[in-house]
């Protein structure tokens, strides 16, 4: 079983480190969205490069390798923990990849997509959940973007838990918050436009 963990979380790795943000960035308007705002590869920064497509585009993409991570999981190992462990991994890939010399997103987009291929509905519930608390925070109580990113990972694992999800889904949800939390506290001051 730990081979089949290891082979699942290198799989999702690698997905996951697929740098979306600086192809699409490059290939759409010739920039390195890693000089631009707030560096990070996600789409919400290459939206800021690029425009609203390229940041949506960006955003798809990166879910949609959540998802592949988490689904090919499954035919890599007989285990079901392997899609917990390709989906961290393709979370940590995301935030730290090794194509882009450990660069890379908050892993928002990643998470989303591994947890909506673990647990489908109600992971979409709490995702939907989560989105609607995090609005609150920032546009009816004007908190710090990256702070309320924080409140809203924190959420993650126990709102899970308390929609009775499996031990592996709650685990992917808390860890998964936990990795974007770490990679998210060095914005807890920066200015936003």
């Amino acid at each position: 079983m730990i081979i089949e963990l290891f082979v699942a979380g290198v799989w999702g790795y690698l997905l996951g480190a697929v740098p979306t943000g600086v192809l699409v960035a490059r290939a759409m308007r010739g920039v390195d969205v890693r000089q631009r705002g707030s560096g990070h590869t996600g789409g919400l920064n290459v939206s800021r490069a690029t425009g609203l497509g390229g940041g949506v585009l960006t955003g798809v993409i990166d879910l949609l390798l959540g998802v592949v991570a988490v689904a090919g999981a499954g035919l890599l190992a007989d285990t079901p923990w392997a899609a917990t462990a390709a989906g961290l991994m393709a979370i940590v890939g995301h935030n730290w990849s090794i194509f882009i010399r450990f660069g890379g997103g908050i892993g928002l987009s990643t998470l989303t997509g591994s947890l909506l291929a673990l647990a489908r509905l109600p992971a979409l519930g709490a995702l939907v959940g989560l989105v609607i608390l995090w609005l609150i925070l920032v546009l009816l109580l004007h908190f710090h973007r990256a702070r309320s990113t924080v409140v809203a990972m924190i959420a993650v694992g126990p709102l899970l838990w308390a929609l009775g999800m499996e031990p592996r889904v709650v685990l992917l949800g808390a860890l998964g918050g936990l990795i974007i939390i770490v990679k998210t506290l060095p914005d807890w001051n920066r200015k936003y436009d």
